[in-house]
């Protein structure tokens, strides 16, 4: 008897390390749980036609496009008959339409007449405007400050049908108004301010996601990440637009992991979701997250297995589908794939 108790001791207590060890393993050092990894749908998305890459004139027009990055929908009757897609590297964004598993390209929108593109990399909606962001002060080619990012971009349409109030134009700049007031943000933030319109590779700030709720554009830092935390910059959507309104500025730092930046932003019904990936190259998984869009918090949904994405595409556009009580369903597009390589999730709340 003595003997038998002893024994189950032992191995009461060998079960007890062991599923200490497996908890440590399955926690990100913080005590909140790594979020389960999910596979994509079997859905075969597809694009009706390519993204276009420049004007009608360009020699490499009937190529994919291979850097899109963000993208945004107005909330019609029927669905997503009126999208907008960050074309990166480019002067434009290029409307579209998702019909069942198709998207259907449409028209060119120009968003600037600079020399230097904007590197539009986020696109929101809200109450009958698309909103683009532009993405970092230092060219990834140059050491020279570019005055044409920071800017954000807004786009009057219909909020019924989602049609631009004005036609669509991709030669020259029309119905689009920008903001260069991110920039002031971002140089007097207490928590980034520091970065502003430093290389990249000195973790200099990168804005990657945009999104647009209760009248507060939310701007998703991509870099830095300092001591694990990823960045969200806040302002007033209306002032922005304006030359001397006050932005009513906010920062707020997300404990997301180490290396981790924020990829994409997109309102649900109860709070924004964050796309969260590696600042630059680091072995570190996209992830979903949810966020109230004001505590210092955010609730870990899922880590995306991406093993049949290309090699080099990085996750970088997150499109909320529909949702439920139990579920959020989002389609996932890719920098680096052709037009997107996109692919959809559905995400357990």
């Amino acid at each position: 008897m003595p003997y038998s108790i002893t024994h189950a001791f032992h191995r009461s207590l060998t079960a007890a390390f062991v599923c200490i060890l497996l908890g440590a393993a399955m926690s990100t050092g913080h005590g909140e749980q790594l979020p389960p990894k999910i596979a994509p749908e079997a859905t075969a998305w597809k694009p009706a036609s390519i993204f276009e890459k420049d004007d009608k004139d360009d020699k490499f027009k009937d190529q994919p496009r291979m850097n899109l990055s963000g993208a945004a929908c107005v909330p019609t009757t029927p669905k997503f008959t009126s999208c907008l897609i960050a074309n990166d590297e480019k002067k434009y964004a290029q409307f579209f339409s998702i019909e069942g598993n198709v998207l259907v390209p449409r028209k060119l929108i120009r968003l600037s007449d600079d020399d230097k593109d904007p590197d539009a990399e986020g696109v929101a909606y809200e109450k009958g405007f698309f909103y683009v962001t532009g993405s970092h002060g230092r060219s990834r080619k140059s050491d020279k400050e570019n005055l044409s990012s920071y800017v954000v971009f807004r786009i009057a349409v219909d909020p019924q049908t989602g049609a631009p109030k004005t036609e669509p134009n991709a030669k020259k700049v029309e119905g689009v108004e920008p903001s260069p007031r991110l920039r002031e943000v971002i140089e007097k933030s207490n928590d980034v301010g520091s970065k502003f319109n430093k290389p990249l590779a000195e973790g200099g700030v990168n804005v990657e996601g945009i999104a647009v709720r209760n009248d507060r554009i939310y701007f998703g830092l991509r870099g830095p990440s300092l001591n694990r935390q990823a960045f969200v910059l806040s302002v007033d959507a209306s002032a922005l637009f304006t030359k001397d309104d006050d932005l009513k500025p906010a920062s707020t730092p997300l404990d997301l992991g180490e290396n981790t930046g924020i990829r994409d932003l997109a309102v649900v019904n109860n709070g924004i979701l964050i796309l969260a990936g590696p600042t630059r190259d680091e072995d570190v998984p996209y992830s979903v997250w949810l966020w109230d869009g004001s505590s210092k918090t955010a609730k870990s949904l899922a880590t995306l297995d991406l093993s049949t994405a290309p090699k080099e595409a990085k996750a970088e556009i997150l499109l909320p589908l529909e949702e439920d009580a139990a579920n959020i369903r989002v389609l996932v597009m890719f920098d680096s794939a052709e037009n997107g390589g996109a692919m959809s999730f559905t995400i357990k709340r």
